[in-house]
Parts: C-alpha cells; structure tokens; sequence
C-alpha cells in the first residue's frame, strides 16, 4: 500500500469532519441540512484554492482544514470543545462507514470488511462521540441522510485520489480497502490534538 494513497484518505477524512463541524456547531446542536452541507464544502474549497493556489484540490482542502481544526479546538470550555471534536470525528466516521461503502455498493463491492475494521480500529472515539451527541440532545446517525449526497461527491474524488496515489485503476479501489482493511483502518487518523479532546476526561 502506497503511503501516499494512504496519506490522501487521511485528508479526506479530515475534511469530512470539518464540514460535518462546520454545519452541526450552533448551539443548540441541529441536523444540517443539504443546502449547508453543499454550502460548507463550497466555501472550503474556494478558500483553500484562494489560500493554496496550484496546490492539489486534497492537500489544499486539507491544509485549510488543519487550521480550521486548531481555531476550533481552541474555543469555549471544555465540553463545547469535547462536542466540535466529536463533530469533526463524526464526519469522518460517516464518510468511511456510510458513504465509501454506498459508493463501492454501486460499483458491485461490498465494503463490510473494511467497515468492521474501522469500526473495531475507532470504538474508543465512537463510543465517547456519541456520549457527547446524547448530552446534546441529538442522534447522530440522524445527520447520515443529510450529509450523504455531498459526502459521495467527496468519496468520488476521493477514490480517484487513492486511486491514483496507489497506482492501481479506479475501479479496483474498493477492493483494496477490503484487502488492506485493518491497515487503512487504523491509518486513518484525525490529527492527535482532535482525539484528545475528544477522548479528554473532564
């Protein structure tokens, strides 16, 4: 598996959980609508084709959302910045459990394997994300509808992207997440300043 390859998904999942931040941070909580999704991802492209032109689209998106990240970690006390670190890690949690798996469904491959390791690879994030969700009185699994449609058209460029980064065709991309399931898993990460919050005893 190419580092490279890996390196983009990590990005992708990064970005994932700063759009689902940026539409899901007022307080109250609230499911984001459609419209604010594509909103959020619009404005997080132009600003990093603004702040890094000639840059990969990824790497671009990914820098902005690096600085995005260390902005909102920083606000509030410390269960509002426990409830943006599980915002930010709940966007990447649907992207690779519900949208990769959808769009590899429509190219004939089941994504199971893989989904089981990154549930098994992220239980400790997924357990305390959701204990934080409850006190905010909403059911994540909820925003899965709402995000879909703009998290596939990020899983798309995504799947070029690993694609390209591994050296192998687009369409035997799922199939190596299956085959390398446990090793993507646990390589997609969320920058460590994110998990400590959201893992952070309080």
């Amino acid at each position: 598996m190419k580092s490279a390859a890996i390196t983009l998904l990590v990005a992708a999942a990064f970005v994932a959980g700063i759009v689902l931040y940026e539409v899901a941070k007022p307080d109250p909580l609230h499911e984001p609508t459609t419209a604010e999704v594509k909103s959020e991802v619009d404005k997080l492209k132009a600003e990093a084709a603004r702040k890094h032109p000639g840059v990969a689209q990824s790497d671009a998106m990914k820098a902005v959302s690096a600085e995005r990240a260390g902005e909102i970690l920083k606000k509030g006390d410390a269960e509002t910045r426990a409830r943006n670190a599980a915002s930010i890690f709940f966007g990447s949690y649907f992207m690779n459990t519900r949208a990769r798996p959808a769009y590899c469904k429509q190219r004939g491959v089941d994504l199971a394997p893989f989904v089981a390791a990154f549930d098994r690879a992220h239980r400790e994030e997924l357990t305390r994300a959701r204990e934080i969700f409850v006190r905010g009185g909403i059911d994540p699994e909820s925003m899965v509808a709402t995000v879909q449609d703009q998290f596939m058209a990020m899983v798309d460029q995504d799947m070029k992207d690993f694609a390209a980064g591994a050296k192998v065709q687009p369409d035997s991309a799922c199939d190596l997440f299956n085959q390398n399931s446990k090793l993507i898993a646990e390589a997609i990460q969320l920058p460590a300043e994110v998990k400590q919050t959201l893992l952070a005893k309080y």
